[in-house]
């Protein structure tokens, strides 16, 4: 039986059980599928006059089940990209398109789970998510084994790409391959570079062949990074505006060295020694002889001051933000020893209220700010936003959805008011 088929003799066969109270069960409140037992689960059904035993409902948690929040949230996702959604004001040297954070969370499961999602210890599902800071629309998303690198996810997204969208990129995702692409487009990118990269500059006396003909060997001198950094003083930085990158690619980029302070640097040598002792693999000596600087590179016109790239860069924070908020106040990441079609439902179930907690987190955000000069937290804005979900879903009523908005707008005036100790050079939204 194809993965349709099954999924229309679930809706079929759900039909008198109600699928509406199963859902209302299951996204009134987050994480039930994962913190509450089946006796738990079937008394809850009870108070909506459901009657089932725990193991009918086990049984009623199978593939079909799966394949059906899946197909949910996939509706969903694809119905936000064509939405005309409002932006966050953003202050910038040139208009972009789009603020693309891509980054990758893992949530550890039990061994059990290993056949499925295998980790590189144990077992574990890698969830990407790639949003725009500018709307909290979602670009990209992908689950894959706890064990995979997060290249390849880093190229696939790049079908998606558009002029003037521009990319803040950590680590994981520095792949020359990745940067190509994005230049291809006409689009940007701000990117940490791997203490390993070769850069290059033009050479100061180059040599050319009788013929007239630029000999490669002098075309280019090598840019020793170790030697360049003791120079600049703590807390500061130096840029290069043209270097060129990689030992045979020679990518054109602009090169900021940024020299951490003494305590940046502390916290940089401990999350080495960590990283060491829990990960596999071994740490290179470069990697540990420049772990007091920072290398950034971008693509990004002459027009924009290295401050703001900067400040640009540290926007991508706002998808570890993201993040917090589903595993702590969504549990996606809360495990119990269960059937994988039970986790599995779990997950897509948080999946489509963390997509549309987001989207109308971000509305919101925008919507104060516009109106009443007011910066709501994110995380507190998606927790309360989250409460709401099952809620605003079911509502048809124009009067219920906008008793329900406005109750939100009381409760986050109230409460949702974000702490900022300094404003942003380039927007808002810090």
């Amino acid at each position: 039986m194809n993965d349709l088929a099954r999924e229309t003799k679930f809706i079929q066969r759900n039909r008198k059980f109600t699928l509406i109270s199963f859902l209302n069960m299951i996204f009134t409140k987050p994480g039930v599928l994962s913190t509450l037992s089946l006796t738990g689960m079937c008394g809850d059904l009870g108070n909506s006059d459901i009657h089932l035993s725990k193991q009918a409902l086990n049984k009623r948690i199978n593939q079909p089940m799966v394949l059906f929040l899946q197909k949910i949230f996939l509706l969903l996702y694809d119905a936000q990209l064509t939405l005309e959604l409002s932006s966050i004001p953003f202050r910038s040297s040139i208009p972009f398109r789009s603020i693309r954070v891509l980054d990758g969370t893992t949530v550890t499961l039990s061994m059990d789970c290993s056949e499925f999602y295998p980790g590189s210890v144990g077992a574990g599902v890698k969830i990407q998510i790639e949003f725009d800071l500018l709307t909290g629309r979602f670009l990209y998303i992908n689950l894959q084994p706890g064990k995979a690198g997060d290249g390849p996810a880093g190229l696939d997204r790049l079908q998606n790409l558009q002029k003037n969208d521009v990319f803040l990129q950590d680590l994981g995702y520095f792949k020359f391959k990745i940067l190509e692409g994005i230049n291809e487009k006409e689009a940007f990118f701000v990117s940490r570079a791997k203490a390993d990269t070769q850069f290059h500059t033009l050479h100061p006396n180059p040599q050319y062949h009788p013929d007239g003909s630029l000999m490669q060997k002098y075309a280019y001198e090598r840019l020793l990074i170790e030697s360049v950094f003791p120079s600049i003083n703590r807390g500061e930085y130096k840029e290069y505006p043209l270097v060129y990158m990689g030992a045979n690619s020679k990518i054109p980029t602009r090169l900021i060295l940024y020299r951490m302070t003494q305590k940046e640097q502390s916290r940089q040598d401990q999350k080495i020694a960590v990283r060491n002792r829990t990960k596999p693999g071994i740490i290179k000596q470069k990697s540990r002889d420049l772990s007091g600087v920072s290398m950034m590179i971008s693509n990004l016109p002459p027009t924009v001051p290295a401050e703001e790239i900067i400040a640009l860069y540290r926007y991508r924070w706002q998808i570890e933000l993201l993040f917090r908020s589903w595993k702590s106040d969504f549990k996606v990441a809360h495990f119990r020893r269960m059937k994988i079609e039970r986790w599995q439902s779990h997950l897509y179930v948080e999946l489509i209220r963390l997509l549309l907690s987001t989207l109308i987190t971000y509305q919101f955000r925008i919507h104060f700010w516009k109106n009443e000069g007011l910066i709501l937290s994110e995380q507190i804005t998606m927790r309360e936003v989250g409460k709401k979900i099952w809620v605003l879903w079911r509502a048809r009523d124009e009067t219920v959805w906008q008793n329900t908005l406005e109750s939100l707008e009381r409760i986050l005036r109230s409460i949702g008011r974000k702490n900022i100790k300094e404003p942003s050079p380039i927007g808002w939204n810090t």
